[in-house]
């Protein structure tokens, strides 16, 4: 058989073997499956798979280590299976902007899958094919028809991923260290079996039994994975109510206390409107002209805040963000820190950014000014404007000591003591998966600012 063709056929597996890993990888992670990030990884896939092996090519015949072919294998199998899902996950969140943690345990299960129903046909294809004369027939069928069912595998599994919504399961997954944790320990583990096995029992004779295992092991981890998932989703889901319920008690605190404010006001006018009709009987027009502007100011102290905010609340269009808004609001009222929410145009058009991202990376920032403020007249101001283009949010506090801007760029750094600085870290985290979102912290006036642009959806 010309070397040609032998190459031609090592080439087509490791690609094929790669379009089927990053098609099932972004299927897992619920992402469309496109052209330039697909060529990245089967390139790197076919570039990579061919020095491996054109290596261990010249161990074996210069070093003689044939006797060591199952160490090899494994070790191919799993630390060579590790960089390529690492360079995967890699991709994933250059690209297409996935987590790349996420990314890597798509990585690891489509790994899992693909190396399944691959190596399951190549066993079969090799024991059941008859001799046949022509060795390019025999090629075709044990070499060519296992690698297509890689991309046949893909072409299955991935519309039945996203028609079951299953990327929104497997990300909730990610949501706790623990469960994160877990999950990828349990992918990586799939994705070694194969290896793990053909190591201990090197002589295993495919049959009915031994396929039909195999591909029920698909089956099973991927419901087992989803199962983790919708429970993990089932207590995210709960934690959410349990938080609405507290921005609902929040919110009609709010109200309530600024009911008892124009109560408390209207009884105050009336005392002042007694006194101004004797003014006005006497004729003291610059008694009256003071007493207006009195007026005017002690409405302002006790009703004019509280006012704006209900005003600048009921311009959120994004309830949840109204409501996260609402629940920080009444926080600083209880610490006392002053506060001032400035949204001067509706805010209802989506942006780029997921509302469970917004509203983590704002609240690190609305908790990192509470936190920050000094221990006396604190003050945080929270100024959203909606745009045909974008969303602006700025949050703003008064300090104590100067902060040191080029230091905020360091991780974990923080002025609050040990324990502090990871928020900062997981707001620029959150920030960077988005494209078109753009940040800028400064000093000004005396407040430190942080500012965040939001790109339409």
């Amino acid at each position: 058989m010309p070397l040609s063709f032998r190459l031609f056929s090592v080439g087509f597996s490791f690609v094929c073997f790669g379009i089927g890993l990053y098609a099932l990888a972004s299927g897992i992670l619920g992402k469309k499956i496109k052209a330039v990030p697909c060529l990245i990884y089967t390139v790197y896939y076919l570039l990579a798979n061919a020095m491996i092996y054109a290596v261990i090519a010249v161990l074996e015949v210069t070093m003689g280590i044939f006797q060591y072919a199952n160490i090899i294998n494994l070790l191919n199998g799993t630390l060579g299976n590790l960089l390529h899902a690492v360079i995967l996950a890699l991709v994933l969140r250059r690209c297409l902007g996935a987590d790349f943690w996420q990314g890597l345990a798509a990585a690891f299960l489509g790994n899992f899958i693909a190396y399944t129903a691959n190596s399951v046909l190549m066993e079969v294809t090799a024991y059941y094919s008859p001799t046949f004369g022509g060795m390019y027939l025999y090629t075709f069928i044990t070499i060519y028809i296992p690698y297509l069912a890689v991309l046949l595998s893909a072409a299955i599994v991935v519309p039945i991923l996203r028609k079951s919504s299953f990327y929104r399961y497997f990300s909730h997954l990610f949501s706790k260290k623990p469960w994160a944790i877990g999950t990828l320990s349990f992918s990586f583990v799939l994705m070694c079996i194969w290896q793990v096995l053909t190591f201990m029992y090197p002589d295993t004779t495919p049959g009915i039994g031994y396929n039909i295992f195999f591909f029920a092991l698909i089956v099973a981890a991927l419901f087992w994975v989803q199962f983790l998932a919708m429970y993990a989703a089932g207590q995210d889901k709960i934690r959410a109510q349990e938080e609405t319920i507290a921005q609902h008690q929040a919110h009609m605190a709010l109200l309530e206390e600024l009911q008892q404010e124009i109560r408390a006001f209207r009884h105050d006018f009336t005392n002042l409107f007694s006194g101004l009709t004797l003014q006005a009987q006497e004729g003291d027009l610059a008694g009256i002209q003071d007493f207006m502007k009195k007026t005017s100011s002690y409405f302002d102290e006790k009703l004019g805040q509280e006012i704006q905010q209900m005003d600048g609340l009921n311009n959120i269009g994004l309830y949840p963000l109204r409501s996260l808004l609402t629940t920080k609001l009444a926080d600083m009222r209880k610490r006392g820190i002053h506060s001032a929410l400035e949204v001067l145009y509706p805010v209802d058009t989506k942006v780029v950014m997921e509302t469970e991202d917004l509203l983590r990376g704002l609240g690190i920032l609305i908790d990192n000014a509470m936190e920050a403020v000094p221990p006396t007249d604190g003050t945080v101001r929270i100024v959203l404007l909606q745009e045909k283009t974008e969303l602006y949010i700025a949050v703003s506090n008064n300090y104590e000591k100067t902060p040191e801007l080029s230091a905020l760029s360091q991780r974990g750094y923080t002025t609050k003591g040990n324990g502090h600085g990871t928020g900062l870290t997981s707001y620029r985290r959150i920030v960077s998966r988005y494209k078109g979102c753009v940040t800028r912290t400064c000093l000004k006036d005396g407040y430190f600012v942080q500012e965040l642009r939001l790109p339409a959806a």
